[in-house]
């Protein structure tokens, strides 16, 4: 039999079994709960999306064409067609708050804007049914992650006398589409090196005292697709620092001159089955060390135009640029390009491009803010009465 002195051995021990078993158990929660962040541990907080750099070109022999699909090409609400080309990984404000404007006044615009600006991650979305006409400067778009779908608005600069933008763009991850921007000073830009993964899309931008479009300090990685310019001074510009510019499906015409220019050591430029139709001084140019690709695009000069002055240098290279040109068409009194091309494409991401014979027509009916208003098809069918040659060769507006 156990006496008591072995019975008072055993408890001791059972008890001391007991107490360390309670401190292991103690011990695993105790790491459980801090693994799971249970002890008031910080969250990791979100960081902002990193800005991308331009493409890099550091030698000037160009390489081949990437061929694989963008990863995050999405639907554009106004045709249905993909957002192709550099800006084409943008989210722009998708499952954002809406923000709408309602009332066809600057007022209501500039707060909407305001109002957006505040947080990023919106949609903009206008439901008004007249011109809105803009008096005073509307504030840049500075938040990311922002989507203005016009839904058919027009913002009309004509009663304003500042050298400003009617939509200028200086953050990543913006979309705008299905809008008409009238007789601005500049009508639409991208400015800044903020301004990357920015879409342009189904956009009529016409009789601009300077240009239809500006990509221009710093910009870069952005998508013009399915534009329709017109009547604008100069129609796109992309320099002073803009680079990596897709440009595709995109009828241009009735301009000045800079149908595109892309100058300047740094910026790159690649259009896609671009329709440019009448200009004045020139068409499009590639200067100052730019490098880029046209391909599959068609250039026309009337007799009209070139009758009244328009010149016939449809597509130039000069000052040490270099541009891959190939399928290009250029009729009535066009001149092809003088200069020889790049041996291989520059790098662009891809774009479905058709030849210049079934592109054309498509490009014609699709390009711009549809349906067309009264106003842009006053400029589709303008064949002549506008002033080839003069800074500013044709404004239109609803009257």
């Amino acid at each position: 039999m156990l006496t008591i002195a072995c019975l008072r051995r055993v408890t001791s021990v059972l008890r001391a079994l007991l107490a360390a078993a309670v401190i292991v158990a103690l011990a695993g929660a105790a790491c459980t709960a801090a693994a799971r962040g249970e002890r008031g541990s910080p969250r990791p907080t979100p960081h902002a999306k990193p800005r991308r750099s331009p493409h890099p070109r550091a030698t000037r022999a160009p390489t081949a064409a990437v061929a694989s699909p963008s990863p995050r090409a999405t639907a554009a609400a106004a045709g249905g067609e993909r957002l192709e080309g550099f800006g084409s990984s943008t989210r722009g404000g998708e499952d954002g708050r809406e923000v709408w404007v309602t009332a066809a006044t600057t007022e209501a615009l500039r707060a909407a804007l305001l109002d957006v600006n505040k947080t990023g991650y919106a949609i903009l979305r206008f439901d008004v049914h007249e011109p809105i006409m803009v008096h005073r400067p509307l504030p840049y778009v500075t938040a990311p992650y922002v989507t203005i779908d016009g839904h058919g608005a027009t913002i009309d600069g004509s009663e304003l006398r500042n050298e400003v933008a009617l939509i200028d763009v200086r953050a990543h991850d913006v979309i705008v589409r299905d809008l008409r921007l009238r007789n601005g000073y500049d009508n639409l830009r991208a400015q800044s090196e903020d301004a990357h993964d920015v879409v342009f899309s189904h956009i009529s931008s016409t009789g601009s005292m300077d240009d239809g479009l500006s990509v221009a300090g710093g910009a870069h990685d952005v998508t013009a697709q399915y534009l329709f310019l017109a009547g604008n001074t100069r129609s796109v510009f992309c320099k002073d620092g803009g680079t990596n510019l897709s440009l595709h499906h995109t009828w241009i015409q009735k301009g000045w001159i800079r149908s595109p220019l892309v100058s300047g050591p740094t910026a790159h430029a690649d259009l896609r089955n671009v329709v440019v139709e009448d200009w004045g001084e020139w068409g499009s140019r590639f200067e100052n060390g730019a490098t880029g690709n046209v391909v599959d695009s068609l250039f026309v000069l009337s007799e009209y135009a070139n009758a009244h002055g328009g010149k016939p240098d449809a597509l130039r290279a000069i000052s040490g640029a270099a541009v891959y040109t190939s399928g290009n068409a250029f009729r009535g009194a066009a001149h092809p390009p003088e200069f020889t091309s790049a041996p291989r494409p520059f790098p662009a991401p891809p774009v479905a491009t058709d030849p210049v014979e079934r592109m054309a027509d498509r490009v014609r009916a699709r390009a711009g803010c549809l349906p067309r208003d009264a106003v842009d098809l006053r400029y589709v069918g303008r064949t002549t009465d506008w002033r080839v040659g003069v800074e500013t060769p044709l404004r239109l507006d609803a009257d």
